[in-house]
């Protein structure tokens, strides 16, 4: 995979992959009052995708630029499918552990059912277990539309609780 860093304006950026991921502006202040005191530490990973650059990973940093009024954020620009940008956001959040339960199992489904993905393929190209990748898509299919659209604007209490709780049921 090829890569180079670049300045990227504010504007410029794609940010269609974010539904994939869960609100939380708690968050982006703590990110906020980071960059405030030291500067942009981590370069988002971007990818060109119709003219625009696609956040992969970076979405509270580019939250907190928004709010900072900073005109541009330095990118790894990724040269990356849209199925392997979606493959590595799982990735760039694995170490840290950064990514929610809910957030990977809406990749893993989002995966499924635009690029016709399997389980078995999904485990493969993410490095996890079928069993893992089968435990988070059956969270997608438990549960209500209106739920998930609470647990991916934030605004369910205790939803980090309630999808572990489900997962360590064996699920």
């Amino acid at each position: 995979m090829k890569a180079h860093l670049q300045e990227v304006t504010i504007d410029n950026f794609d940010l269609s992959l974010s539904r994939l991921r869960i609100s939380k502006p708690d968050q982006v202040t703590d990110i906020e009052i980071q960059m405030t005191k030291q500067g942009q530490l981590q370069p988002l990973a971007v990818r060109q995708a119709n003219g625009r650059y696609q956040i992969i990973d970076g979405f509270k940093r580019y939250y907190a630029a928004m709010e900072m009024a900073i005109k541009t954020l330095q990118c790894y620009i990724l040269d990356v499918d849209l199925q392997q940008a979606k493959i590595l956001a799982l990735s760039f959040n694995r170490v840290g552990r950064s990514m929610e339960i809910w957030e990977e199992a809406m990749i893993l489904s989002d995966l499924t059912s635009s690029h016709g993905l399997s389980q078995k393929s999904l485990a493969k190209l993410t490095g996890y277990s079928r069993s893992w990748v089968s435990r988070r898509l059956s969270l997608i299919g438990k549960l209500s539309e209106e739920l998930i659209t609470e647990i991916r604007m934030n605004t369910l209490r205790h939803s980090q609780y309630i999808t572990s709780s489900y997962l360590h049921c064996g699920y």
